[in-house]
């Protein structure tokens, strides 16, 4: 067996509450390594076409990688994949923090949720031993309560994975999250709805403790390697400017050029930038800096509001929460953004969805598409900092108008109708990180390609400082000026999207992607896992990963209409600021896309490029 793996796949039957043991050969192991790749693989396997993402059928796969709990830098993540119930697509979600090495280190390497509990539970990993317990007592409870009560329960050092109201009561963009106590404070899984999936098994955690060895092929060898890229990383630029502002760092880089989202992306330009910027929250708000597992950046932030009715303290809030509710709500109070960041986790909300959800809802509110009548009496105006605050409950109890933010931007619009469709900020139903691509065209392309829809993390190629990352590239195409539209910008973000699924797969965070290439991740595969692993196979399995969650968005009934933006970033010039009067002319950059895949003129992968991949076993799912 290859090494990396603690060579235990749980498959829980939450219908019938029997739990068994699997494992993959070393062939699925080699061509899928782990994270969302293995899980998209047992995905497509194991559901049939057209399930009901909330309904017994669909599954809900957490996987974690063969570097998750070593002593790679930054190697401790796992993925959750499943049907989306906010896309109706492949989704999936990634978090970091500590809970996915103390998961492994229970003795497991995944999880394959089958059916629904007909009373709550949680899942018990420990000592590789794993059981079925009730989860009455933690029912109804916030993800920090939940934690705490677990805790207490099975002892201090079991770690906890949850969902909040928000899953229990299926709003579309409910998250998971894990590590919410008063140490580490919430790292979330947060996009596609997957603690919606969560709370529709009747699955509230998952709670892990563990001191098993993870099996490394070459020990010492690995040690070696491990510890210099460690050493890389720890003296890089990357570390000294996350470690100082954290992701927040990214509001300078987009309002300088134009392409900071403000007020549901009208324009590029926010008058409060530099009082939500991360020079502003490191001389207000800022307690302390926090690392993930083996992490040596520490670009978490742990911020304190000692006082006012913004009272709070918790891990936050990161730059697509100071987006989402800062500049797309034209809110500059950076209290108001870190308790809205902070309650999303309580709560269990993806806060990109929540804030860009409530951001379309103040755009349709100012244009009178929608009344005080509609919303309750609610104010839904830009800049109203208490609002934002204040709805986040109700969006996760689905109380009054909660119940409609809940839905999501896509179903909102649909619902209000009346030209509403022109600024409803998703992709596929995801809704838009806080990137406008009429400043940066590469983002246009990322966002229309992603396969889980509106995603900055698929290739996170949103700003000018992250243009020169090293990890992938193999062509000499240079992105040239971001706001023109050029072909050789395909290349470039195939390349990318296809190294981002190998750290997803591996359980590795992406900041180390800025640093080390293709060749350091190879070398270190080879000495954990014991095999001739090259740059070569690194990014042939990226692709093969890629093309297979295209696959099940195309069988899922996903066509070439799907991979498209927002009628307002193609049609709508910026108003104003460095980007003055740019739209995306997608389709150029859509076409040399399609080309540089080896895709036809629908988007569709052709049975060579499935073929060639080693992906002629799901040809006839959608030929």
């Amino acid at each position: 067996m290859l090494k990396g793996y603690m060579g235990k796949i749980l498959r829980v039957n939450l219908t019938d509450g029997t739990i068994t043991e699997e494992f993959p050969d070393d062939e699925i192991l080699r061509k899928y390594l782990g994270g969302a790749g293995l899980a998209t693989y047992y995905l497509i396997n194991e559901t049939e076409k057209g399930i009901d993402p909330l309904g017994p059928e669909n599954k809900l796969i957490f996987m974690t990688g063969p570097l998750t709990g070593t002593q790679s830098p930054s190697a401790g993540r796992y993925s959750v994949v499943a049907k989306s119930p906010l896309t109706n697509l492949w989704g999936q979600a990634n978090s970091a923090g500590f809970w996915a090495k103390d998961f492994k280190r229970s003795g497991f390497d995944g999880i394959i949720f089958e059916g629904v509990s007909p009373k709550p539970v949680y899942l018990l990993t420990e000592e590789g031993k794993a059981d079925l317990v009730d989860a009455a007592e933690v029912w109804g409870k916030t993800t920090s309560e939940t934690t705490r009560i677990l805790k207490e329960k099975h002892g201090p050092k079991h770690n906890v994975s949850c969902i909040g109201p928000a899953g229990e009561n299926l709003v579309k963009y409910a998250a998971i999250m894990n590590d919410c106590d008063e140490e580490n404070f919430g790292r979330a899984a947060g996009r596609c709805g997957l603690g919606t999936v969560m709370g529709s098994k009747n699955l509230k955690a998952v709670v892990s403790y563990g001191k098993e060895t993870i099996p490394i092929a070459n020990p010492e060898q690995y040690r070696i390697e491990a510890k210099k890229r460690f050493d890389w990383v720890n003296q890089s630029m990357l570390k000294m400017t996350l470690e100082v502002y954290g992701t927040a760092t990214m509001v300078d880089l987009c309002q300088v050029v134009g392409g900071l989202p403000t007020r549901n992306f009208q324009t590029g330009v926010f008058e409060g930038a530099e009082n939500i910027n991360g020079t502003a929250l490191n001389d207000t708000i800022l307690e302390s800096r926090k690392p993930c597992f083996a992490c040596p950046i520490a670009c978490g932030r742990v911020a304190e509001i000692k006082e006012g009715k913004f009272k709070s303290r918790g891990e936050g809030p990161e730059y697509e929460t100071i987006g989402s509710f800062g500049s797309m709500c034209g809110i500059d109070d950076l209290e108001a953004i870190s308790l809205a960041h902070f309650l999303c986790n309580e709560w269990g909300l993806d806060t990109i969805s929540a804030g860009v959800s409530v951001a379309f809802v103040m755009e349709c509110f100012e244009k009178g598409i929608i009344t005080k009548e509609d919303t309750g009496g609610i104010e839904f105006t830009f800049g109203n900092k208490d609002m934002i605050v204040d709805i986040i409950p109700k969006i996760a109890l689905r109380e009054g108008f909660g119940d409609v933010l809940a839905e999501g931007t896509m179903r909102m619009a649909e619902k209000f109708g009346q030209g509403s469709e022109h600024f409803a900020m998703h992709v596929k139903g995801l809704e838009l990180p806080a990137y406008d691509s009429r400043a940066a065209k590469i983002t246009g392309l990322a966002y229309a390609t992603a396969n889980r829809g509106g995603d900055h993390i698929t290739a996170w190629i949103e700003g000018p400082a992250f243009l020169s990352m090293p990890f992938m590239i193999v062509d000499d195409a240079d992105v040239g000026d971001p706001q023109k539209e050029l072909p050789e910008k395909s290349v470039i973000l195939k390349d990318f999207e296809d190294a981002f699924q190998i750290f997803d797969a591996v359980g590795a965070c992406k900041f180390m992607g800025i640093v080390m290439t293709a060749e350091d991740w190879a070398v270190l595969l080879s000495n954990l896992m014991g095999i001739e692993y090259s740059a070569a196979d690194f990014r042939k399995t990226g692709e093969r990963i890629y093309n297979l969650e295209k696959v099940y968005n195309i069988r899922e009934g996903a066509t070439r209409a799907d991979d498209t933006l927002p009628p307002r970033l193609l049609n709508e010039p910026m108003p104003e600021g460095p980007a003055k009067g740019l739209v995306v002319d997608l389709e150029p950059m859509l076409v040399s896309y399609y080309e540089f895949r080896g895709w036809d003129k629908d988007g569709k992968p052709t049975k060579e490029k499935l073929t060639e991949l080693g992906l002629e076993w799901v040809i006839d799912q959608i030929y």
